[in-house]
């Protein structure tokens, strides 16, 4: 009886280091769904998109707003927001940037990039 106890906690514990583990991703990838250019001047840019953070991200070193980048999200201006939101990030336009591509990049994950003319 002891040998039956002591084998079925044997197979438990193989089976249990076995079992798939859940795993926490934290580097999700940020995605641009679409920019709108303000009505009247004076108000903000804004992205609308999925999987910006949690709203600290827009003040955090490794989270911004590239405009005037080339198609890969490399060059351009980068930029702290207005406001960050999970799916929405509002800035001003800090002119002289004229066209090219905006990104953003939330918590060191760059997303894709969107068409931007701000001439």
């Amino acid at each position: 009886m002891k040998r039956l106890a002591l084998s079925s906690l044997l197979v438990a514990g193989v089976l249990a280091a076995c079992a798939p583990q859940a795993t926490v991703m934290n580097n999700v990838v940020p995605s641009l769904i679409s920019v709108q250019l303000p009505q009247d001047d004076g108000e903000p840019i804004r992205l609308d998109g999925r999987y910006f953070g949690d709203g600290q991200d827009g003040q955090a070193d490794d989270s911004y707003v590239v405009i005037g980048a080339r198609g890969d999200c490399t060059g351009g201006v980068e930029l702290q927001a207005d406001t960050w939101s999970a799916n929405r990030i509002t800035f001003r336009d800090p002119g002289g940037v004229g066209s090219g591509f905006v990104c953003v990049v939330a918590n060191g994950v760059t997303s894709n990039g969107l068409p931007l003319d701000l001439n």
